[in-house]
């Protein structure tokens, strides 16, 4: 296929395969993001005079018709065809002649490229917020619904202090809602404009930013054309950053689903259904997806390093180093989507072994709790600390749950603060839910004939 910078010569086959070597698929998934620029870079091409109403008019219907042939699977980025923005122009140009080549006028595809994963990282940003929060609410319908369930908690991988399936629950509701204040940072940065810094250094020509920015739903425009380059790894970046947060709250989950679900702890059960066997022991339920959930996570790990590392010792300007890390967080906004559903689903499915739960909160566990019973009358904590552990072996038998509802401080198993979790919940909810509301109301519009 012809390139954009043709210049009549062929270039070495085994270097444009070294160059674009699996771009195709990567350019495949942001057909309909560089379409959206597409258009609202021809509008704004029309207002300012370099097209006129019908050719605009004409050139939208022939980008709205790529969307309709990629949703349909018929417009797929392959090799030969260098990238989505020389894929797209050629169809243009051959649908429409002279005036497909007037699309590219006061662009280049540095930040061709640029906005492209910008309008991808904001749509993934959102779908993740929005598969969080109902991962979330199982947490908490889990945290509610077995509040003053006893469950040892554990130290050093020891048995240490009485804890409940409630505060354990709630933990990951609360970590999940911190990981989404991570991912709304990620988010606000990514929502600017960088279409029309050209090859970095803008175009004599007088283009109107805050008119694509409108119109693709941006926030504002990103003012600096030579800082915006340099954003493209970095806003990538944070919000992979983001995506390693939500995923380190699910690994510690897929961890304890491993560990707990063993036989020698027998904490919690599920459906046959969610375990795999083994082709040569009969015997065996392997709880397999939380532990590739935890082999994903280092992948996602492994990932944000590899996009710190390429943009590293880069200078000042568009660098095709960049190329390699549309891979790395394609690959990454589908793992967490992913690692997200499969949480949900083993959340809302799990339950409490209660008698053998209960078993577990042997008495050594209450020792600090016998330490501040002999506090209260007034024994110093050191001495009742030095008391108890003298006298291990004759800790009396208490109950788990009363103990539970003593540690009544903000926090503690006996005072959770569901409703507050849950409350703070539906606030971040609404504030998801109106971006996206505007995100998908500009491309709609865009996108009308």
């Amino acid at each position: 296929m012809k390139k954009l910078w043709d210049k009549g010569y062929i270039q070495n086959k085994e270097l444009e395969e070294f160059c674009y070597l699996g771009d195709g698929n990567m350019d495949t998934n942001i057909v309909p993001h560089d379409v959206w620029g597409s258009i609202a870079h021809a509008k704004m091409l029309a207002k300012i005079g370099i097209l006129t109403d019908d050719e605009f008019k004409k050139l939208q219907k022939s980008l709205v018709k790529i969307l309709k042939l990629h949703e349909e699977g018929k417009f797929t980025v392959d090799m030969g065809d260098e990238d989505v923005h020389t894929k797209v122009e050629n169809f243009l140009i051959k649908e429409l002649g002279d005036l497909g080549k007037k699309i590219h006028t006061g662009r280049s595809r540095n930040d061709q490229v640029l906005v492209d994963m910008r309008l991808y990282v904001k749509e993934q940003i959102l779908i993740t917020a929005q598969r969080s929060l109902p991962v979330i609410e199982a947490f908490l319908a889990m945290a509610k619904k077995h509040e003053f369930v006893p469950m040892p908690g554990y130290t050093h991988m020891r048995r240490a202090m009485p804890s409940s399936v409630g505060l354990w629950a709630a933990s990951f509701a609360e970590s999940l809602i911190d990981d989404l204040a991570i991912l709304k940072n990620a988010y606000e940065l990514n929502n600017q404009n960088p279409l029309g810094s050209g090859a970095a250094y803008g175009v004599s020509l007088s283009i109107d930013r805050e008119l694509t920015s409108k119109l693709l739903g941006f926030a504002k425009v990103q003012n600096n054309v030579l800082y915006g380059q340099a954003t493209r790894t970095k806003l990538q970046l944070l919000a992979m950053h983001a995506y390693v947060q939500i995923m380190l709250t699910l690994d510690r989950f897929a961890s304890d689903m491993v560990l707990f679900t063993m036989k020698e702890f027998g904490f919690f059960s599920f459906p046959k259904e969610f375990f795999f066997g083994s082709s040569i022991m009969p015997q065996k339920m392997n709880f397999d997806a939380m532990e590739l959930l935890r082999a994903r996570t280092n992948v996602m790990i492994g990932n944000h390093g590899i996009v710190a590392s390429i943009s590293a010792g880069r200078i000042s300007g568009y660098n095709a180093d960049f190329g390699d890390t549309k891979g790395p967080f394609v690959q990454s906004a589908m793992i967490v989507k992913g690692a997200l559903g499969v949480v949900e689903i083993v959340a809302s499915a799990i339950k409490p072994n209660e008698e053998n739960l209960k078993n577990a909160c042997t008495p050594e566990i209450y020792a600090a709790h016998q330490a501040f019973l002999m506090v209260k009358k007034g024994m110093p904590f050191r001495d009742a600390y030095r008391k108890t552990a003298d006298s291990l072996d004759d800790l009396p038998e208490l109950d788990p749950v009363d103990v539970l509802k003593e540690t009544n401080h903000t926090g503690g198993p006996g005072n959770l603060g569901i409703s507050k979790i849950a409350s703070i919940m539906r606030t971040e909810e609404q504030w998801w839910v109106k971006e996206n509301a505007g995100f998908q109301k500009a491309i709609q519009a865009l996108v009308k004939e």
